[in-house]
């Protein structure tokens, strides 16, 4: 099994996930509409999405979802006021109805810079498996490592978790998420099947122990920007980090080979003011073994320090936004 960020040809794949054990339910409008909020979604800013596939006689194919969306604090404070169960149902119900749920990339920027951003997140459907069988332990295993991948980096002030099990909502709490409301009571009720049980975990920077080394800790307190570099830029890495060829990352964002390679060479030119590996020796054999350890080793310091692949307010931004 394995994970990867979604494209639309996987839209369907990711629509037949929202049925069976810890599935987010929605109301039957959202759920016709499913496909057109998921491809909202996929190009969204706010929203990291990620697929689990597995493979089989037929090749590989999906078997569960996850990811979240940055919303608006106003919607939070809504839910707070007058909690009800399937948060994130309401959110796509609100792209639906035209309204506007999450940040725009300048929020996400600003808040990624000052007082932090808040994480819904979507549960991890597992279908009609048990939660000890074989495939659902591989999902256990990789959810955290997808979590990171797509969200590892941001300043976060806040992640609400919403699960539909007994199992997941153990799980969760085990591993430190904080029972905020249980609407168990309700499965069966109000258009929840009886198998539904939603319970919303909650982990803010409040519950992650003084000093404490943890995965958590990499996205409540990130550590300080050093390379500063552009959109542009972090978006040739961060398809470099996917595993994508530099022809394939310019044809995905419009740009030409030229510009792929100007990027990279700004990259490395700002990696050698922290970093005295990229300055790579001339004893390679060749520029072309010169070049590709080059981009292994910015690679590897890059997927270690996601925060300086995410949406921040460069030096002289922060300067002016503290003025105003």
């Amino acid at each position: 099994m394995r994970f990867r960020e979604p494209t639309d040809t996987d839209i369907p794949a990711i629509a037949a996930t929202f049925e069976g054990r810890n599935a987010l339910p929605l109301e039957p409008r959202v759920r016709q509409a499913l496909p057109g909020l998921l491809a909202q979604l996929i190009a969204s800013p706010a929203c990291s999405l990620s697929v689990f596939e597995d493979n089989d006689r037929s090749g590989m194919h999906v078997v569960s979802m996850a990811g979240g969306v940055f919303v608006r604090d106003e919607l939070i404070d809504e839910y707070l006021a007058a909690p009800y169960p399937g948060l994130l149902s309401a959110v796509l119900a609100a792209l639906l109805d035209g309204r506007r749920p999450l940040l725009t990339e300048d929020e996400i920027r600003h808040s990624n810079s000052n007082e932090g951003l808040i994480l819904t997140t979507f549960p991890i459907p597992y279908g009609r498996r048990e939660w000890d069988d074989p495939p659902v332990q591989e999902l256990r295993k990789l959810a955290p490592q997808a979590l990171m991948r797509f969200v590892g980096g941001y300043r976060l002030r806040a992640i609400y978790y919403e699960v539909f099990t007994d199992e997941v909502a153990q799980y969760m709490q085990a591993g430190g998420y904080r029972l905020l409301h249980d609407f168990s009571g309700r499965a069966g009720t109000e258009g929840l099947n009886h198998e539904c049980r939603p319970r919303m975990m909650r982990l803010t920077r409040a519950d992650l122990p003084p000093g404490a080394m943890s995965m958590a800790t990499q996205m409540f307190e990130p550590p300080q920007v050093r390379l500063n570099l552009t959109p542009a830029e972090q978006r040739v890495a961060l398809g470099a980090l996917g595993g994508a060829s530099d022809r394939t990352i310019a044809a995905a964002l419009g740009l030409s080979a030229e510009t792929v390679r100007s990027n990279w060479r700004s990259i490395y030119q700002r990696l050698t003011h922290v970093l005295v590996d990229v300055e790579i020796s001339a004893k390679s054999s060749g520029d072309a073994a010169r070049g590709q350890e080059k981009r292994r080793v910015a690679i590897e310091y890059l997927r270690q320090n996601m925060h300086e692949l995410r949406p921040t307010l460069r030096s002289n931004q922060r300067s002016r936004s503290r003025v105003t």
